[in-house]
């Protein structure tokens, strides 16, 4: 062996070590994980898979109950003769009908002028109009100034129901 080949060995010891350390090879980086928890026995049961919702399938709201009807028709003769006071500030106006609107119908009504409503009371009794769910509905509502649709809604069984929309039929 001359002395340049007796050299080169060594070389080639260190970069075949240094090459192995940079390999990435799987087994030794599964050594590097944290120990597996309690149980060191793997499992053989499969991984459930998750459930897939698909709104396609999506199951209508259950139709209104007579005590939700009910409660319905009240919720909407209330809103409209609150709604139906023409000589209210505006401000007043609003403050009775805030607590008595959905988030959308506060919104709709912000800013009402109550001077431009027609109706002053409620002449009689509420009646459902046909698709009455639990959850939104819509209620005609006589007044000396014609009936008023009334959109209702709520977040579920028991919860208050709440005006979205106050409108006139135009059937006067």
């Amino acid at each position: 062996m001359t002395g340049r080949s007796a050299a080169a060995i060594p070389v080639a010891i260190a970069t075949a070590i240094l090459l192995a350390g940079c390999s990435g090879n799987a087994a030794d980086d599964q050594q590097l994980d944290p120990a597996p928890s309690a149980s060191s026995t793997p499992s053989t049961e499969p991984t459930p898979t998750p459930t897939v919702y698909d709104d396609a399938t999506a199951q209508p709201a259950p139709d209104a109950s007579e005590g939700s009807q009910a409660s319905a028709v009240m919720a909407a003769e209330k809103v409209v003769s609150v709604y139906a006071q023409p000589t209210l500030t505006a401000e007043a106006w609003a403050q009775q009908m805030t607590p008595l609107l959905s988030q959308s119908g506060a919104v709709a009504y912000q800013g009402q002028d109550p001077t431009t409503i027609s109706a002053t009371q409620v002449t009689g009794h509420g009646t459902i109009v046909s698709g009455a769910t639990d959850v939104a509905l819509n209620v005609l509502v006589p007044t000396d100034a014609g009936e008023y649709n009334v959109a209702l809604s709520r977040t579920g069984d028991g919860a208050p129901w709440l005006a979205n929309e106050i409108r006139p039929t135009g059937g006067e």
